[in-house]
């Protein structure tokens, strides 16, 4: 059995924010990225974290898979609830 996560972009990036700062450059190429939904900014955006010291990384790193994986459904931000379905 499996089950189907809904997250919604605006949630990760206000997470985002929240680690890098909303003037750091690389929370902007994110952003943009995201609120674009375009694939070729968001490689940019993760080149240019490789730029980045370890901690910036990982930081950014564990704020993606908490986005993904969270337990409290923070992660849905703006979208509203729905009851949960399995296929």
């Amino acid at each position: 059995m499996s089950s189907v996560r809904v997250v919604s972009t605006k949630a990760l990036r206000e997470r985002l924010r929240e680690v890098l700062g909303g003037d750091s450059l690389l929370f902007q190429r994110f952003e943009t990225a995201l609120r674009e939904h375009d694939d070729a900014l968001v490689g940019t955006a993760m080149d240019s974290l490789r730029l980045y010291p370890e901690a910036v990384r990982r930081e950014v790193q564990e704020t993606l898979l908490a986005w993904l994986f969270d337990d409290d459904a923070s992660g849905l931000a703006d979208l509203p609830a729905a009851s949960e379905q399995r296929h």
